[in-house]
């Protein structure tokens, strides 16, 4: 069986990956995700839609090696890049191992200051 954890997102989050703090509830735990704020176009047939749903990536071993289930991420605080985010939604993206060995898209908004 393919490693893809040791083949591609090590690789991938050695490279694109920043330090990120994650706090679900009064649990805080450090992680690597890749920053995926910026809005995308994408082109298809000369037709450019801009994507700009915020979001960052993370390695769902890793948060399961924290103790951090990816069901109770929602309404956490996840801060990479000198700003913080709400985490309100995600999307798992398996990979052929399966959900579990694959990343999660954190889909964010921006946390209330105060």
């Amino acid at each position: 069986m393919i490693d893809y954890s040791a083949l591609l997102y090590d690789p991938i989050h050695a490279v694109l990956g920043v330090p990120a703090t994650l706090t679900v509830g009064a649990t805080e735990v450090a992680l690597s995700v890749i920053d995926d704020i910026k809005p995308k176009v994408e082109a298809s047939s000369g037709v450019q839609t801009r994507g700009v749903e915020p979001g960052a990536f993370a390695r769902v071993p890793e948060l399961n090696a924290r103790g951090i289930a990816v069901d109770d991420c929602i309404g956490a605080v996840l801060a990479f890049n000198g700003r913080s985010w709400t985490v309100r939604n995600f999307d798992l993206i398996g990979n052929p191992n399966g959900e579990d060995a694959g990343e999660v898209r954190f889909l964010l908004k921006e946390a209330a200051v105060g």
